[in-house]
Formats: C-alpha cells, sequence, structure tokens
C-alpha cells in the first residue's frame, strides 16, 4: 500500500515539474499588455491629434476638433499608460513618455499649480480694473418658478464682487422682465454706462442678448460680427478709464447645438442596446461638426475685428470651445492676448455646469502688453448652467 502511495506520489511530482511555472499568470500579463499597447499606441495618436486641433481649421479636417474636446482625459490616459509600462518595465513607455513631454506644456490650459500662480496676498491699485464675463441663461435661475428673473441677484453679486466692466452673454429680456427697470437697477448699483444691442428677445432678432455695462464711461460701441443669418456672436465697447481708452469685446460664438435630449440619448448607458444608436450619433456628430465650422469662421472674423483694434483689449465671452480649439486659438494668438486663468488660475477649471463639468468654455482674455492679470475667480452661483469669471486686471501705465 507505501509502494502505491509512493508511485502516485511520484507520478504528481513529475507532472507538477513539467507543468510551466506561472503559466496562467504569465498569459494574463500577456494579455494585458496586448490591451495597453493598442491603448497607449490609440491614446498617443488622439492626443497629437488634439494638439493640432488649435491649429486645423475644422473646415479642413474635424476630426481633430473632436480630438481637443476631452484632451485633458486623454493626457490622463497617456500618463497611466507610463505607469503601466513602467512597472512592466517595457520600452513602450518612451512612447507615451514622449507624447506626455510634447503635450504636457497644453495642460496649463487646463490645470495650474496653486504655488505658481496663486500671489499670497493681491497687491490691489487705483490702476486696477475689475472685469466679469457671465453667461446669465436669459435671467433665468434653473431652479426658479418660470417667469422669474434673476437679474436683481446677478447686478448685487457682481457689484458686491468689485466688478467695474461686466460682459455678459444671453441677456435677452422678454413682457415678463423690464428692460427699464434692469438698466435702473444697474444706475442704483454705480454701473451709469451699459451698452446692449436688444431689449428683446424674439424671433427676428436671433443671436441678441449682449450687454457691457460699466462703472466708466463707454464712449462708443458696435458689432463684431454678424453672421449672414443675421445673427450677432460679438459686441464691443470703447471704455474710457482716465486718459486711457480700452476696447472690450464681448463674445458668444455659436452654440454645440446639443440638447438635453441629445444627451440622454447619446451618453445613456441605454444607447448600447438602442437599435437607433447609430442614426442618433450621426446626427449629433453631424451637428457638432457644423457648429464646430461655423465658430471657427466667427473666430476668424472676430480676431481680424481684435487685430485692427486702436486701443489694448479685453476680450470677454462665452466661446462654447474649450482651450483646445481652433476657435480658441484663433482668437487667444490675436494681437498677443493673454488668458487669465493661465496666468492667475489655480488647479482644475471649468465654467460650464454639465456633462461632467469637464469644459471651460468663458474667457476673460486680455492684452499682454498693456495689462497683467492679478487674480482669477470663478463662482458656482445657481443663476445659470454657466459659472462666472471675475479677473482683477492691472494697468500697466506708461
Amino acid at each position: 500500500m507505501a509502494r502505491h502511495t509512493d508511485y502516485y506520489h511520484d507520478e504528481n511530482r513529475k507532472v507538477r515539474r513539467d507543468r510551466p511555472k506561472g503559466s496562467g499568470r504569465r498569459l494574463l500579463l500577456w494579455l494585458a499588455d496586448v490591451v495597453m499597447l493598442v491603448v497607449s499606441v490609440v491614446a498617443a495618436l488622439v492626443l497629437f491629434a488634439g494638439l493640432l486641433a488649435k491649429i486645423v481649421n475644422p473646415h479642413s479636417v474635424a476630426l481633430f476638433a473632436f480630438a481637443g474636446l476631452f484632451y485633458q482625459v486623454t493626457f490622463v490616459v497617456n500618463l497611466a499608460c507610463a505607469l503601466w509600462w513602467v512597472v512592466r518595465w517595457k520600452r513602450w513607455f518612451f512612447l507615451s513618455a514622449v507624447m506626455l513631454l510634447i503635450g504636457g506644456g497644453s495642460m496649463g490650459l487646463f490645470y495650474r499649480n496653486d504655488a505658481s500662480t496663486k500671489q499670497n496676498e493681491v497687491v490691489r491699485a487705483r490702476e486696477d480694473v475689475v472685469v466679469a464675463s457671465y453667461n446669465v441663461m436669459n435671467f433665468n435661475s434653473p431652479d426658479s418658478e418660470e417667469g422669474v428673473s434673476s437679474y436683481h441677484s446677478i447686478i448685487e453679486w457682481l457689484n458686491g464682487q468689485g466688478v467695474q466692466i461686466a460682459c455678459i452673454q444671453e441677456a435677452h429680456f422678454s413682457a415678463s422682465k423690464s428692460f427699464a427697470d434692469f438698466k435702473e437697477g444697474l444706475k442704483k448699483m454705480g454701473y451709469g454706462f451699459f451698452a446692449h444691442n436688444s431689449a428683446e428677445k424674439s424671433e427676428e432678432v436671433k443671436g441678441s442678448g449682449y450687454a457691457i455695462f460699466s462703472t466708466y464711461p463707454i464712449v462708443r460701441h458696435g458689432v463684431a460680427f454678424k453672421s449672414e443669418k443675421d445673427n450677432v456672436k460679438g459686441v464691443w465697447a470703447d471704455v474710457k478709464i482716465e486718459r486711457d481708452t480700452i476696447r472690450v469685446y464681448n463674445l458668444h460664438l455659436q452654440s454645440t447645438g446639443i440638447t438635453g435630449e441629445d444627451q440622454r440619448s447619446t451618453l445613456s448607458p441605454q444607447i448600447i442596446e438602442d437599435t437607433m444608436a447609430r442614426a442618433k450619433l450621426s446626427k449629433v456628430v453631424a451637428k457638432m461638426v457644423d457648429n464646430y465650422r461655423a465658430r471657427a469662421e466667427q473666430a476668424q472674423e472676430i480676431a481680424s475685428h481684435i487685430e485692427a483694434s486702436p486701443y489694448p483689449m479685453v476680450v470677454c465671452g462665452d466661446f462654447n470651445d474649450p482651450p483646445m480649439s481652433y476657435a480658441y486659438g484663433t482668437i487667444a494668438s490675436a494681437d498677443d492676448l493673454m488668458d487669465s486663468f493661465v496666468e492667475q488660475g489655480r488647479g482644475t477649471e471649468y465654467t460650464f455646469k454639465g456633462l461632467y463639468n469637464l469644459f471651460r468654455i468663458d474667457y476673460v482674455l486680455a492684452d499682454e502688453e498693456k495689462f497683467e492679470v492679478k487674480s482669477y475667480d470663478s463662482y458656482d452661483l445657481e443663476y445659470s448652467d454657466h459659472k462666472p469669471v471675475v479677473v482683477r486686471l492691472g494697468r500697466k501705465i506708461e
């Protein structure tokens, strides 16, 4: 009996000795490496395409615009791939590492280190100008009853922040909201100067709803760009500050066109089981491509207007595009404009409250030769689906 036990014992030892050690684990790691290699290559290509989004006109190739839309997410994926290859000690690390080096500089448009951008104390001066940009969503708070306007609260809030020049978009008025009452409220808060391109929202006046109000005199104002369909996409005002005149732009570029229904039908898990998924996605993509191209055209026209300005500029508005986009790149590169968030922002930033809070699409840009950015802040208020941006600019007096 003992001999039989030894026989089976010897056979089992032989089987265990001949079986490759850790073969199951090695197979899983091999499969994981294959998957990560595919992810690394795709992530590298998408990140590179995202870099081109700022310089390639969507009229030529619209694909790059989509790559720029989620640039910061793609960068993080490349970072994760690099860490994987470090742990696995594989040469594919260099692919991810090179892309991180190439694309790392543009991450400053999405994230700023607190220590490098935030001063311990903002040194205020009499020459400073506090500027705000805010898409007020027709003055209707998302949580308010229909017809209840939030414009009184918005004016009071802006005044409380010490804002001297405010650019607001979607500043529409209807019969239920008194335009005269709004102007009277501005005067009570010290905003004695006001420019607005339409006092009433109507089907005939599309793209209206721009307001620039100021504690400084507005000496002239006009339209920066109007599309073929008579849609106003930007206005300007020349503001007199002591002996200087600055030109303030208030922009609201073409909307993305993505409705709540589009989001529910394409961004939900049910899209996998939806038999109409392909048709719905194609419709949304086509709509986005059309609007990318519309914003590109508007940005080019506005950039030309900016470059022809005889005065130092401050450009505010809702661009409906993230920093890695052709529209942003075209406007920001016009006449040496600097992004106030890049100069004095901190941490990560978003200004549109939706789609997972990923997108910074509201901006205050300023002429870097005439201004310095002393502070940048945005606020999560309940009055709109956008966050207001408030910037303190120091004037460089010659």
